[in-house]
Order: C-alpha cells, then structure tokens, then sequence
C-alpha cells in the first residue's frame, strides 16, 4: 500500500514539474517578443517595419520560435502522463511532418510563378568577333504591354516621420517589342541603339518618355533600346554582341550607372576555343527562386506589408530627428523644395574608396575590360561609340545640400551601413564631397588616354536639380520623366550640335 502511495506521490510531482516546464516554455514564447529592432536603422535601409517595432525578418524567427515553444509547451502539458521518451518523439514527429508540408507547399506553389525575366546562359568565342563570352544574356519576356500607375511614395508604411509628399502620380505605358526590348519601331536597321540598364530601359516612366525614345523623337533618327533592368557590363557586351549588331547602327551609346554597374562587376572571361553556345537558365528549377516566387510567399509579404505593417506605422520614431533627422534631403529653388531619398549604401559605395584606390579596385577593372571590348567592336564594324555617365542619386544631390546636413548626423547615416566607421564627424563630411567625383573622375580619365567619346550626365542633372526640376523621384533611385529628358536634351546638343559642354576634357 505504501508502495502505490509512493509511486503515486511521485506521478504528482513529476506531473507538477511538467506543468512548471510548459508554463515557463509558453512564457518564453512571449517574452522573446519584448526587444524590439532598431526602427530608425529599418526607416533609413527602407526596410518594412511589422507590428512598427520589428523588421521582416525578426517577426519571422520570433513567430517561427513562438510557435516552437507554444507547440513544445501544449505537448508537454497534454502529455505529462506520458514517458518523456514518447513525448519527445511525439514533437519531433510533429515539427518535421508541419516543416514539411510547409516546404512542399511553398516550393511547389512556386512553379505556378512566371518570371520576369528572361535569361539564357552564353559561353565560349564568338566566331565573328573572336570575344569570348560569358554569363548570360537578359531581356523582358517579349510582346508585352502593361498600363501601370505610378506613385512616388515610400516603399514600407513606417517610413520618415512625416514623409513629404514625392513626384506626383501618374499613367504609364510599357511595352515590349518581339526581341523583349522596349521598342515602339520594329526596323531591320538602326541608326543608332542604346544598351545598359534600368536607366536606358526606362524604369517607372512611360515608353514615351524614355530618354531613348525622347532622343528619337529629337534627332529624328531611328533607335533601339537594348536596355534591361537588372543587368551589368557583362550582359550588356552580351546583349550587343548576341542581338545588337545585327542591327548596324551607325551611333552605339553605352551608359555605365554608377549606383551598380562597378559594385562585383564579372570579369571578362580569359580566351578559349568552343564555339559560343546559349541555352536557357533555368531559374525555375532553384529552391530559392521556387520558394520567393510561390503565392504563399507572396500571400504572406502581403500580410506583413499590407495588414501587419499599418499597426504602428505612425507611431513616433524616437530620437529620429537627433540621430538623422536631414533625411529626405530638400533642395530648395525658387520653384519650391524637391525632396530625395537614398539609401545609406548608395552614399556609402560611392565614398568608401578615394580615386586612388578605386582606380586599381576589381570593380573598376572588370568594368574596364568590357569597355575596351566595346571600343574594339567600334573599330571593328565602323560604328561611332559614345560612353555615356549616369550619376546616382546622392553624387546629383549631395552637392546642393552639404550645407544643410549636420556632420554628426551623416556619420550616423553612413553608420548604419558601415558600423565600424569611426571618424571625426566634420573629417568624414570632409573626405564624402571630396569623394563623390572619384568613381567618375577614375571612368573621366580612362576616357581621356583610351582616346573615346564619353559624356557625363552628372552636371546637367545636378543643374536641373538646383533649378527646382525633379530629375530623380523621392523615394526611387530612378529618373522622373524629367530626368530623362535632361538625359536626351543633354544628348541631343552632344550628338548634332557637337555640344559638348559636359564632355571630358
């Protein structure tokens, strides 16, 4: 009798003790959401801010624990009459059957996905040219035609205290011509063509107002615009080589954008002997493509963007005026304020190296090679090469506003790209104007000894700008309708006028 009393006794005390562990292991799962993340890094990175206090991806690993602990939690509790042994298989049993499914459905969806891009994988010589090829060639998928608002507006919800308004909204077209290219003319040849990318393929403006298309209607010349979102030196050689000159055009403008174009920029491949081969990229085929493209994927951004994001979005951001409070940066005309934001790796890649240093870097070297294949396209076919410079957004605006942003606060800015920046507030703002030229004065002078047309966008928008025109939209690193028409005024006085006002010297 006693023997049962004991044993009974110690049925309570360890079904005391479960309950202990899945109370505090419930506990936990709500304790762990009571730090929250860094809301003013999140702003300034143009992060998406969930429950306004969290980022994307500490919401997700908090959920994800949470439910850990909370199954963990109900398990240990419904199970406490049960051998730790079986309770623990029972979890395990439970976690891997629910991580499954939820693989299979995310990854599975995603074959259901069409992508946005086109891409085929080239290598090898090219017969012709003697150029060996490598990475891929890239296009939009062809005949397309989308009508499109377009709104200037913060990307997450929790944005900039008092976000000013941006570029006003409006109606676009985008269209694309069999090849997958932004083309209104479909002709056999052309009288010049333009490759690079987002900025010649004319992101968030309207066919028409594509400085492309706008130096066509200028010049009355006929010309094709090769230029794709997403792509590189590499894929625009490839581009060209693979599509372009089959075209003959007599006049090849080719635009190096400083936001990307120079960051991990491919090499050129060394010489081989196989013919060049192209055969589709697969991307489908990758989990990860699967798993971004799945609509539960998408269901779920939309969840946390459009429903979990608005709670606490205008909240106030604590200690953001003190820390960085000058973004956005307003340039003030007389035709009023025009406002531009950046992120603080745009600034950041554009200043982390002096002209010295970028001048013998990787990046400026890949990038380099690729021109000089271009120059020996030109000397080969007879057609005239023109390198055209296109700025981003803190190297046009920067300049205009130095005056008015606090020392302290830019290193704070630059801060949250770089933690271990440690400099006199006054000597950092120093050495960032004396080296926004740097990557285009290394870009200025290769043009010089190599004996080349280039033409540098930087001035001529940098003038609109201080006149009160909007030549980048506020919170996208691309040019408004206007900047593009900068672009083509700009190239119109260079190419017919013999302009040359913003030429290298």
């Amino acid at each position: 009798m006693r023997l049962f009393r004991d044993a009974g006794l110690f049925q309570d005390y360890f079904m005391s003790k479960r309950l202990i562990v899945a109370t505090g292991l419930f506990l936990l799962g709500v304790f762990i959401w009571l730090p929250g993340s860094q809301v003013i890094e999140l702003i300034i990175t143009n992060e998406e801010v969930v429950l306004g206090r969290y980022s994307r991806g500490h919401f997700g690993a908090l959920l994800l624990f949470t439910l850990i602990l909370w199954i963990a939690a109900s398990v240990t509790f419904y199970m406490r009459n049960k051998p730790c042994a079986e309770t623990v298989f029972a979890l395990l049993l439970i976690y891997f059957s629910t991580g499954l499914s939820a693989f299979v459905l995310v990854v599975g969806s995603g074959l259901l996905n069409k992508p946005r891009y086109v891409e085929q994988a080239v290598s090898g010589v090219d017969a012709d040219t003697g150029i060996v090829l490598s990475g891929v060639i890239r296009h939009r998928p062809p005949q397309e035609r989308f009508e499109l608002e377009q709104e200037d507006v913060p990307e997450q919800l929790r944005s900039y205290p008092d976000a000013p308004a941006g570029y006003p909204p409006f109606s676009l077209v985008l269209t694309t011509d069999a090849n997958g290219f932004r083309n209104q003319q479909s002709l056999d040849k052309y009288d010049m063509l333009a490759v690079g990318d987002s900025f010649v393929a004319g992101s968030h403006v309207s066919d028409e107002q594509v400085w492309v298309d706008q130096l066509r209607q200028q010049t009355g010349k006929s010309i094709y615009n090769l230029g794709v979102s997403g792509s590189n030196p590499l894929v625009y050689l490839n581009n060209f080589i693979t599509l372009g000159r089959k075209l003959q055009p007599r006049t090849v403008l080719v635009m190096l954008y400083e936001g990307n174009d120079f960051r991990d920029a491919p090499p050129l491949p060394k010489a081989g002997s196989a013919a060049i081969t192209a055969k589709p990229v697969d991307k489908t085929a990758s989990i990860s493509f699967l798993a971004k493209a799945s609509p539960v994927t998408a269901g779920l951004r939309r969840l946390t963007g459009e429903v979990l994001a608005k709670i606490g979005s205008n909240n106030p951001v604590s200690g953001y005026a003190e820390t960085v409070g000058f973004m956005p940066v307003a340039i003030e005309s007389p035709a009023g304020k025009q406002y531009y934001s950046f992120d603080p790796k745009r600034l950041r890649y554009l200043v982390e190296s002096s002209e010295q240093q970028f001048s013998v870097s990787a990046d400026w070297k890949n990038v380099r090679d690729v021109l000089e294949q271009f120059v020996e396209l030109s000397r080969k076919d007879g057609f005239r090469l023109v390198f055209v410079y296109a700025p981003s957004a803190p190297h046009v605006v920067m300049p205009l506003v130095q005056d008015k942003i606090p020392a302290q606060q830019l290193l704070n800015f630059s801060r949250f790209k770089q933690k271990d920046l440690n400099l006199d507030p006054e000597i950092y703002k120093q050495q960032v104007m004396a080296r926004l030229d740097s990557q285009e004065n290394v870009w200025r002078n290769w043009c010089r000894e190599s004996g080349v047309e280039c033409l540098s966008t930087t001035v001529a928008l940098r003038q609109a700008a201080a006149a009160g025109v909007q030549v980048y939209y506020t919170y996208d690193q691309h040019w408004t309708p206007e900047g593009n028409t900068v672009t083509a005024k700009l190239l119109t006085d260079y190419l017919v006028s013999g302009n040359d006002t913003y030429a290298p010297l």
